[in-house]
């Protein structure tokens, strides 16, 4: 069983609502997590009512301009902006909240759960740096979930997995540090071969997307490396 405070934390960017904010606070209490991050909100006299028994947290949120500042130190970012929204060539590949959890989520690696504004969502840069997409099934006729139930959403599979005792810490797959060092390889390697620009940003995005999903180990990291050192030299 995985310590849950110690690697998944909560990200709102810009959230409009002060109770929404406090709701997400008791719901992380409920979880047993206690680090949330709020992208430029700042936490009022409401969010600190509705938050009950998790106004600890409220008091030790921390508040970021940007959401890559936010989440710079996770190795797994899971988005769960509304996936209809993306425009890119490379359609993001969305996965269930048990899916996410199950296979993911709690390996022991750093997890941010990102949510968006409740009206806008993630915009396209905020989604190009998520490497996750979690959605939440609904009616057809109206999908999108307030922003705290779908934190409580989540939440609640996050827990009824972990302490089903099938959670198990993999200290072998990387993390952010060695993927970020494969994905500077992998970028070189589409320079050499030509790939520039928007073309480029949006092949790293999906490639980010794949290495994050892979659970890729310290032994496959090193053998993957080798392969692009040498496909490399031999276009130099």
């Amino acid at each position: 069983m995985l310590e849950l405070d110690k690697f998944i934390s909560v990200v709102l960017v810009e959230p409009k609502y002060q109770g929404n904010i406090g709701a997400v606070a008791r719901s992380m209490a409920n979880s047993g997590i206690s680090d949330l991050r709020i992208v430029k909100t700042h936490v009022e006299t409401e969010a600190l009512y509705r938050s009950m028994h998790g106004r600890y947290i409220l008091e030790n949120a921390k508040i970021f301009d940007t959401l890559s500042e936010a989440v710079k130190d996770f190795d797994i970012i899971a988005g769960t902006s509304d996936i209809s929204k993306s425009g890119e060539k490379f359609r993001r590949v969305p996965t269930g909240p048990e899916e996410f959890w199950t296979h993911n989520g709690l390996t022991g690696q750093k997890v941010a759960l990102v949510f968006g504004r409740e009206d806008n969502g993630l915009n396209y840069e905020e989604l190009g740096l998520c490497n996750f997409f979690i959605k939440i099934i609904g009616s057809p006729e109206y999908p999108v979930y307030n922003l705290s139930h779908a934190v409580a959403i989540i939440l609640y599979e996050m827990i009824k997995y972990n302490y089903s005792g099938n959670a198990t810490i993999t200290h072998d797959i990387i993390g952010r540090e060695k993927m970020d060092v494969l994905m500077g390889r992998m970028g070189e390697l589409l320079s050499r071969i030509d790939y520039t620009g928007a073309e480029s940003e949006i092949l790293m995005n999906m490639l980010g997307r794949i290495v994050a999903r892979s659970n890729i180990t310290e032994s496959e990291f090193f053998k993957i490396m080798g392969i692009l050192r040498q496909t490399i030299n031999r276009l130099k």
